[in-house]
């Protein structure tokens, strides 16, 4: 019995995730247990095994597997839909949903007879790092790699560890065509890396985002793939760029907002007559909500309509978006507007709004949502022909 099987005999009720429709659906089932198991990953700083086994069998690490070898294939409107849909009951939980469900984008860039070796099937969730990056020496068959990477969120439950490391030759620095280092991510397995006690932070504590080590792995050069491909617009629809797995991460900031919305509106229905201030507090916070959603799903709309046409890739002004940063900007503004609604609980541990403004922090600090993104964006406003 594979341990999805083992999952689904606790979780009967769910489909079998074969579809996006299958997987969301499972998604929405199993929010109740993972509201129950929010404070527990949060207070051991990684999935539990329960929250773990649920989002395994909903299918969620399958979401990025090709059709090609029998997976959903998701949309990123889809996938960025189920990590909005868990960061409503917790952030770090969603982060979790987010990272590991990119395992299939990952394992589609193996050839053939790797893909076969290292995943028999589908529910081997694989996290990773790619900074800072380790090294990879030629040797006979492959590579020797060492590294200490940070950041591997989800290794704890994670099956597959990737690490990014510089290759080297002879200890002269292997080169691509176009004259920059070839830079590989490798995979290796997590019972055999080294996980660091060093994930001890104010937010997103759930998403287990320990680094790891090693020194000397050996890995065959089937299990590697070059990290800075070129696109190519006759790839999995989900591999055609090498940084689509990050996309569906907005869709934290939405989860987020929408779960200090729904606290603060079950505050002031507690009330017995509230002020028109706070109604109007309450209303703007929703309207930011809105306006994230909206901003986000036409983004990752776009790019699907581009990568899911054979043969056709998205535009620079498609891929080169700030909708991360200025989501988490928004969200920022809707929970401050949330948390002066509930007033003095919001410092309360046990009360669920201090983990979502913790959680904030944890993603505003984040590459993805920088304010530096809006330089490419602004590049590309100014440069695109209107």
């Amino acid at each position: 019995m594979t341990m999805t099987e083992t999952a689904l005999a606790e979780l009967a009720e769910l489909r079998e995730p074969t579809d996006a429709a299958a997987i969301l659906a499972n998604v929405e089932a199993i929010l109740p247990l993972l509201a129950e198991e929010a404070e527990d990953c949060s207070a051991v700083g990684h999935l539990t095994d329960r929250a773990h086994r649920a989002l395994l069998a909903a299918g969620v690490y399958r979401a990025g597997f090709p059709a090609r070898h029998g997976g959903p294939e998701m949309s990123l409107t889809d996938q960025t839909r189920m990590v909005e849909m868990v960061a409503t009951v917790d952030g770090g939980v969603s982060w979790n949903v987010a990272i590991l469900a990119a395992t299939g984008f990952y394992a589609s860039r193996l050839g053939e007879d790797a893909y076969a070796e290292l995943y028999p099937h589908m529910d081997l969730p694989t996290a990773g790092s790619f900074h800072p990056r380790g090294r990879a020496d030629r040797v006979a068959g492959g590579y020797q790699v060492s590294g200490t990477w940070r950041f591997g969120s989800g290794i704890h439950s994670a099956h597959y560890v990737l690490g990014g490391a510089a290759v080297f030759e002879n200890d002269e620095a292997v080169l691509k065509d176009d004259g920059s280092q070839l830079i590989l991510g490798v995979w290796m397995s997590t019972d055999e890396v080294e996980i660091l006690d060093d994930w001890h932070v104010v937010g997103l504590a759930a998403s287990g985002s320990s680094g790891y080590q090693t020194s000397g792995y050996f890995v065959p050069e089937s299990h590697a793939f070059d990290r800075y491909f070129e696109p190519d617009p006759h790839a999995d629809p989900l591999n055609k760029i090498v940084d689509l797995p990050f996309y569906s991460m907005a869709g934290i900031a939405i989860g987020l907002s929408q779960h200090a919305v729904d606290i603060a509106r079950d505050a002031l229905r507690a009330k017995p007559a509230p002020g028109e201030r706070e109604l109007a507090l309450l209303g703007e916070a929703e309207s930011l909500v809105r306006a994230i959603r909206a901003v986000v799903y036409e983004g990752v709309r776009r790019i699907d309509e581009a990568i899911f046409t054979p043969g056709e890739l998205p535009g620079p002004s498609v891929m080169a978006r700030g909708d991360a940063p200025i989501a988490t900007d928004l969200a920022r503004r809707a929970v401050d507007l949330c948390s002066e609604l509930v007033g003095s609980r919001l410092i309360f541990q046990a009360f669920p709004m201090e983990r979502i403004v913790r959680d904030l922090v944890g993603l505003a600090a984040h590459a993805s949502t920088w304010r530096s993104r809006w330089i490419d964006v602004g590049r590309t406003v100014l440069e695109e022909e209107r």
